[in-house]
């Protein structure tokens, strides 16, 4: 195995990261606090607080001269090329080396939660229906004296809202809806094989094996 960092935006990333790793490679050991390196968001990587930036830098590059791999795994947000060309920049202005991924599948824009949507079981979909008919409900609505139409939820509450529907009421139950306590090996909740993760399965064993 190569000694490897993998620098994400968050802690949403950072868990099913984890659990994936695991999911794919079991004999890979994943230390979270050390393999898989929070930045903050993308914004960590060019950050008002200089701090921030140097730190990640840093530890770039003293993976690099450890003859180490660094992985950048981030959200394409609203514009994939246009996110990727940033980071590329980023990298090329510090002299920095890592392979790059951009959520949710490499190739279109979006998130994380876009990735998680596609890998819920099809059992679960109904649920989504439910959600698609409360956003149509909002987008139909008006309120007296708002100029302007009803905001739909971010995707962030529409997972939050997936997991709520499936777990139980009381507080340990609710508990398993947080970024950081969710188990993406519950087959009853996420579908770890679903072909939507092909990119970054092929993606993440090509830099995590030597060959």
């Amino acid at each position: 195995m190569n000694n490897v960092k993998i620098f994400v935006e968050g802690i949403a990333d950072k868990k099913f990261l984890s659990d994936y790793i695991k999911h794919i490679l079991p004999e890979f050991t994943v230390i979270d606090n050390k393999t898989i390196i929070a930045c903050g968001g993308c914004t960590g990587i060019h950050s008002e607080k200089d701090d921030m930036e140097e730190t990640i830098r840093k530890t770039m590059i003293k993976n690099t001269n450890d003859y180490g791999i660094n992985i950048v795994i981030f959200d394409s947000d609203k514009d994939f090329n246009g996110r990727k060309k940033e980071i590329e920049k980023w990298k090329v202005d510090f002299n920095l080396s890592f392979e790059l991924f951009l959520f949710p599948n490499n190739k279109d824009k979006g998130t994380l939660e876009n990735l998680l949507e596609e890998i819920i079981p099809e059992k679960n979909r109904p649920i989504l229906d439910c959600w698609e008919g409360y956003e149509k409900c909002l987008k139909s609505k008006t309120i007296k004296e708002r100029t302007r139409p009803l905001t739909t939820p971010a995707k962030k509450t529409k997972i939050y809202g997936y997991l709520e529907a499936l777990v139980g009421e009381n507080r340990s139950e609710k508990t398993k809806i947080k970024e950081k306590e969710r188990d993406y090996g519950n087959i009853d909740h996420w579908d770890l094989e679903a072909p939507y993760l092909k990119p970054l399965k092929e993606f993440l064993i090509q830099h995590l094996i030597i060959i």
